[in-house]
């Protein structure tokens, strides 16, 4: 009995479908911090890319013009300028991050409104809860991204002074336009650095957040059962619910059989009821069948309406396994049928001559 319990207590099944979008719908999501910062690091480098070296340049050369024209009566043009270049410039690069953030997100299906997520829960101030994020196994593993990032970004800004030493001492006399285009260009290329990075380690942890995801959403036999319980319903309505469409069902078809010309038995387990409209040119079509009690419900209406009974054994077998209601009788029972309809004829017209 326990390793039942325990059985279906263990959490082994990945989740569902219908689990991970109810997680969905509450704000629990794999969510990857590096790959929103990975991603704005990208923005901002297409953006200088999409500024480009004119752009640079050219506000170089306005600073350089301001340099040397600052007491003149065009420093004041000049100046307004370069103000726009580089209100252009941070337009450019302000904008298009937050666009490939927003579109990070949404392809993340993380843009979604709901406050679930603003309730308060206790064991988001647990000492305990607090204890087991940072020491357990996601505390480790933040902790040597971390790690591993200071690590990478240093070896990257080493590699990056050492090949630059002696062109960033090169400069010192050159003009302030100059040095503006070299350290734009230097931003440049250590955010393509940071870029590049940012986007090793927001893979990794994208992947690991995604597996410490499903990891936490993982079902057990019983949770399987209750999901599959809730969406099918449970058995006993279900029995009971296919219980009542069979009654309807056989309510509705039992309310023809007054119709009928002639009720086929076999003699007690089961009755087919057919009609046969003559002046139509078709064959005869069953109106009802059953068996057990449905079969005596038959013959009783036949009885309380004056249906003559015909017992065919193979056919009324035949009929109430391989003719649905409302459709015509198959043409290997057409002689059988029309004895059944003979036989009613002659019953009819007996029952007409004593009542005269």
């Amino acid at each position: 009995m326990s390793g039942e319990a325990n059985d279906s207590g263990e959490k082994i099944h990945d989740p569902t479908p219908k689990k991970l979008e109810d997680a969905r719908r509450k704000g629990n999501i794999a969510r990857s911090p590096d790959l929103l910062s990975a991603t704005s690091y990208l923005g901002l480098w297409i953006g200088l890319l999409i500024i480009g070296a004119a752009q640079i340049d050219s506000l170089g050369g306005s600073l350089s013009q301001i340099f040397a024209q600052a007491a003149g009566p065009q420093g004041i043009a000049v100046a307004k300028g370069a103000v726009m270049t580089a209100f252009v410039s941070a337009s450019t690069l302000i904008v298009l991050p937050i666009t490939m953030i927003l579109a990070v997100l949404i392809a993340q299906r993380g843009v979604l409104f709901t406050g679930s997520n603003l309730m308060p829960k206790l064991e988001r101030i647990s000492v305990l809860k607090g204890f087991g994020r940072k020491f357990g196994a996601k505390g480790l593993f933040e902790f040597g991204k971390s790690f591993s990032k200071l690590i990478i970004l240093s070896l990257a800004l080493a590699i990056w002074f050492r090949l630059e030493k002696d062109r960033f001492i090169g400069l010192s006399g050159s003009s302030g336009g100059a040095l503006a285009i070299y350290m734009g260009r230097t931003v440049l290329s250590l955010l393509g650095v940071a870029t590049v990075v940012a986007g090793a380690i927001s893979v990794v942890d994208m992947l690991w957040q995604r597996f410490e995801h499903l990891r936490k959403l993982r079902m057990s036999h019983q949770d399987l059962r209750d999901e599959s319980k809730d969406a099918e319903g449970d058995p006993h309505q279900k029995a009971q619910r296919r219980r009542r469409a069979q009654e309807l069902a056989s309510n509705r078809m039992l309310a023809d059989v007054p119709e009928a010309d002639v009720i086929l038995v076999n003699p007690t387990e089961i009755a087919v009821a057919l009609k046969w409209a003559r002046d139509q040119g078709c064959a005869p079509v069953c109106v009802a069948k059953g068996q057990g009690e449905i079969a005596a419900r038959i013959r009783e209406l036949a009885a309380e309406n004056g249906i003559p009974v015909f017992r065919d054994v193979p056919t009324a077998r035949t009929l109430f396994a391989d003719l649905p209601v409302g459709s015509e009788i198959p043409q290997q029972t057409y002689v059988a049928v029309a004895a059944a309809i003979r036989f009613a004829d002659r019953m009819r017209a007996r029952a007409r001559g004593q009542a005269r």
